[in-house]
């Protein structure tokens, strides 16, 4: 008598619902924590070869990582280069603002930005130049020296 109880449908039931709850809390998305953005504004080159457009990362000391982008087209000295950067977790999208300026003004080839605030982890990044359609993502170790550079497609 004592094993009756798992032939009776009340148990199957029962059975049933546990296991949907355990598949429902296995299949929740990990908790990657609030979103925070800085807005980091960037120094204009002008003395940069011309070359296609494409970003170079390299991670300084203490947490910093120093954004070089090439290839920036019709940025005159009058305008600016800025970066919006957002966290989410080791996520971080990159979109970048560029301001025109005056067309008689000379023209900047290339800019840098440096983003504070990693931990010594692996980040995943997406930067995205919304002006141009172009973009790049890349996997970077937050370890001093490290260095990627993508073209912006």
């Amino acid at each position: 008598m004592p094993l009756s109880i798992f032939q009776t449908v009340e148990f199957y039931v029962v059975m049933v619902f546990i296991a949907a709850a355990v598949v429902g809390i296995a299949a929740m998305p990990a908790n990657r924590g609030a979103a925070r953005q800085q807005l980091i504004a960037g120094t204009l080159d002008f003395n940069a070869t011309s070359s296609e457009p494409g970003i170079v990362a390299i991670v300084e000391e203490c947490g910093k990582v120093t954004i070089y982008r090439f290839g920036l087209e019709n940025v005159a000295e009058s305008g600016a280069f800025s970066l919006a950067v957002t966290f989410i977790g080791y996520d971080v999208t990159i979109e970048e603002r560029a301001t025109y300026g005056r067309h008689n003004d000379r023209m900047a080839t290339a800019a840098q930005a440096t983003i504070t605030g990693f931990a010594p982890e692996r980040y995943h990044f997406l930067y995205r130049s919304e002006a141009t359609g172009r973009n790049a993502a890349f996997t970077l170790n937050i370890r001093p020296g490290n260095r990627i550079d993508r073209l912006l497609t």
